[in-house]
């Protein structure tokens, strides 16, 4: 089972990373598109938005050059591009102002000063050292230009063949005494393209954009009108910031060959452009197509027999972690393709090796860049594969069951219900089952909390609270109402199982809920226990006493009935002296016999009563047991048994009576003679303990045990249930309360022919 889990985790590790490869490797196949579209954009860099965007700001500042020199004297741009007018406001939208901290008329007019000085130092340090530009006033017919070429005949008759040779790339544009662009004519590659896009970012927002966003107003009027509501300690007042263009002027942008090339040569340092030509080029969109492609393979995989990966513990992600983080990869990862796909295909890998590699050979530059490629996109999709391999049991088990089985929130929303019904049930079971027979504080405080936060919550409904309150009430009447009849209910429960026990029924079912007398169930319990135990005892002890009479007749009985015989045997006349001499010989028998049932029997009910006299002295336990063997090794070995001790080599001093703790061990030494199979060990072991001393004697009964352990150390008791071996049946009773009365325990265990007595002094 484990290689064939092993051989399923190979195979689908072999299917994961050929579709990982295969999707790398297509994509890599889209390069030299990617290369010929974005060269087709490279050569329109002169329509890109941000050269266009450039040449709008240009307008500003070149309308403020040319401004000044009309007025012979340094202007602001805040003079030229905006108007404020500052009016009354008494509407009750001004409670809604913001509260200006100094003149708001100074604080517009820095901020447009700032946005415009920004424009226009940047154009001084690039666009205006790049190309030829010329701004030419309308009305005074005054120029602010750095060439001498006559750029404003550009896009006229007026043009020579010359100028229009001079300047294949040019964008003219003319702005009428409002400020709104008037006319725009252009020149270069894709001139109706070009004109669009320059009539779409001349006519924008560019500067009123950046005007609100930096003064912070949050509301605006269409067009360059901009309003702001204000206030300060004594009034209210509205402020309407107009923001206006270059007016009465004619600019013209203007690119001649040598100027065009140059533009492309910075634009080679510019790899944001490079990006974002690969970019348009359709790289990311690729990318995505094949990420979804293989999305979709991946959750149509665990259909393959044999495929596991979705089932490993690395692939069991929450539902919201793989939705988030593959949406994050699907835009993240796409854009670092084309930063992949620009860096090959502009030789920047080629570059680090000639630089840092110097020792590999150039033949190898291709080898090692298709290696990188493959490698990190090998990375990049299996990132995705991995995120896509965590949705695969979808399929399996269904939107609804991986939903429920799988997503965060479903497993946070089922905890808070799970929190919030098992603290409702413990408060519920808890009011439901207070014991009556302890302290309830801690519940009484939990009632009150939850009736005071009730109550707190409908004052804070002002006039709704009295109908919260109404509803409360409702509610807690019919709460009430059922927790008194589940009070009731428990209560009978409690009466009626009292009444059975007391009627007689030990077997009373304790096993209904209680609820708030539950602590009296233990109680009831105890006392049906004690009961049973009671009557258990008496039964006991009645049977006992009946085998008692039974077994003392018995034995008692026997040797009267032979005595009786042998007299009346000895009474016939014409016996022999050789029979008389028989007879007598059993009768002494007979008789030692019958003294001896009755000595044991007046020895085993003193001891029963406590009637006897200890005279307790220092006994050597070890020495006494083996003295009680010698006395029998005779009879052990008529017996044919073998005794093995393990005794301790050193003394054992306990305070006994010694005649009694003889009695104890003869006893014990009989019985194992009496009752051990022949050919077998007994075992005798004595250990010193912490606490005193501890004996046991084991071995093979010649008999069937088919009695209780704890009943053969009763009277009268036989482990010869046929009664046909001679003895007491009082051995094991003596030795038992000899041992009691003591101090010590003796016990008998029975492990089907095996038997064991131990005995703990």
């Amino acid at each position: 089972m484990d290689i064939k889990s092993k051989n399923s985790k190979k195979f689908s590790l072999v299917i994961a990373g050929m579709l990982i490869i295969l999707a790398a490797v297509i994509f890599m196949a889209f390069y030299s598109a990617f290369d010929e579209r974005a060269s087709r954009y490279e050569e329109n860099i002169l329509q890109a938005d941000g050269f266009l965007e450039q040449l709008y700001e240009a307008n500003f500042v070149l309308y403020k050059e040319l401004a000044e020199i009309s007025a012979g004297e340094n202007l602001l741009y805040s003079d030229l591009f905006l108007s404020i007018e500052k009016e009354d406001y008494d509407s009750g939208d001004a409670e809604y102002a913001d509260i200006s901290g100094e003149n708001c008329e100074e604080q517009a007019r820095r901020v447009m000063d700032d946005i415009l000085g920004f424009w226009q130092q940047n154009l001084k340090e690039s666009l205006f050292q790049n190309l030829d530009y010329c701004m030419i006033d309308s009305v005074t017919g005054r120029q602010v230009k750095n060439t001498q070429s006559e750029l404003g005949r550009l896009g006229t008759e007026d043009a020579d063949d010359a100028l229009n040779e001079k300047y294949p790339y040019y964008i003219k544009l003319t702005y009428d005494s409002a400020g709104f662009l008037k006319d725009v004519s252009v020149k270069g590659e894709g001139a109706e393209s070009l004109l669009k896009r320059v009539q779409s970012i001349m006519k924008g927002y560019s500067l009123r954009n950046d005007f609100m966003d930096t003064i912070g107003i949050g509301s605006d009027a269409s067009g360059n009108i901009v309003s702001a509501f204000y206030s300060d300690d004594t009034d209210s007042y509205r402020v309407r910031y107009t923001i206006s263009g270059p007016k009465n002027v004619t600019v013209c942008y203007a690119l001649t060959t040598e100027q065009k090339e140059a533009m492309s040569k910075i634009r080679e340092g510019d790899q944001y452009y490079y990006w974002y030509a690969y970019y348009q080029a359709g790289t990311p969109q690729v990318f995505r197509v094949i990420l979804l492609v293989l999305l979709v393979l991946t959750l149509f995989l665990p259909l393959i027999k044999g495929y596991t990966l979705h089932q490993g513990k690395g692939a069991h992600l929450y539902l919201e972690f793989s939705l988030l983080a593959g949406l994050f990869w699907f835009f993240y990862a796409s854009e670092l393709t084309v930063y992949l796909v620009n860096s090959t295909k502009r030789g920047y890998f080629e570059d680090f090796y000639r630089e840092y590699l110097t020792m590999l050979p150039w033949q190898f530059y291709p080898v090692l860049t298709f290696m990188v490629n493959l490698v990190s996109l090998s990375f990049l999709f299996g990132v995705w594969f991995y995120l896509s391999n965590s949705l695969g049991e979808v399929v399996s088990l269904g939107v609804k069951e991986f939903v429920l089985e799988r997503s965060l929130i479903v497993k946070c929303w089922r905890g808070i219900c799970g929190f919030a019904k098992r603290n409702t049930e413990k408060l519920k079971e808890e009011i439901l089952h207070v014991d009556l027979g302890e302290k309830a504080n801690k519940t009484i405080l939990k009632l009150v909390v939850l009736n005071f936060v009730i109550l707190a919550i409908a004052c804070v409904l002002w006039m709704f609270g009295w109908f919260a309150l109404f509803v409360y009430s409702v509610v807690l009447y019919f709460g009430l109402k059922k927790y008194v009849q589940k009070i009731q209910e428990q209560y009978r429960k409690v009466l009626t199982a009292t009444r059975s026990i007391a009627g007689g029924n030990l077997n009373t079912s304790l096993e209904e809920d209680f609820g708030v007398f539950e602590s009296y169930k233990k109680e009831l319990a105890s006392i049906q226990t004690g009961f049973k135990k009671a009557v258990e005892e008496e039964v006991r002890s009645q049977r006992m006493k009946t085998e008692l009479i039974t077994n003392v007749s018995h034995d008692l009985k026997t040797p009267l009935t032979a005595i009786t015989t042998y007299v009346e045997l000895l009474e016939e006349k014409d016996l022999s002296p050789e029979k008389r001499e028989e007879y007598l010989g059993v009768l002494k028998k007979k008789t030692a016999r019958l003294r001896f049932l009755i000595e044991d029997l007046f020895e085993v009910s003193k001891a029963s009563s406590g009637n006897v006299t200890l005279n307790p002295v220092d006994v050597d336990i070890c020495n006494l047991i083996r003295q009680v063997y010698l006395e029998y090794e005779d009879k052990v070995e008529e017996a044919d048994l073998i005794f093995r001790f393990s005794m301790p080599e050193e003394k054992v001093i306990l305070k006994l009576d010694s005649q009694k703790t003889y009695r104890v061990f003869e006893n014990l030494y009989t019985n194992a003679i009496k009752y051990a199979m022949p050919h077998t060990r007994v075992y005798v072991v004595g250990e010193k303990t912490e606490t005193g001393f501890h004996f046991e004697m084991k071995n093979m009964s010649a008999y069937e045990l088919n009695v209780n352990p704890d009943e053969l150390t009763e009277r009268f008791v036989r482990g010869d249930s046929s009664r046909n071996t001679e003895g007491s049946g009082l051995g094991l009773a003596i030795a038992r309360s000899f041992t009691e009365l003591q101090g010590g325990k003796l016990k008998v265990e029975i492990d089907g022919d095996l038997y064991k007595v131990i005995i703990e002094f």
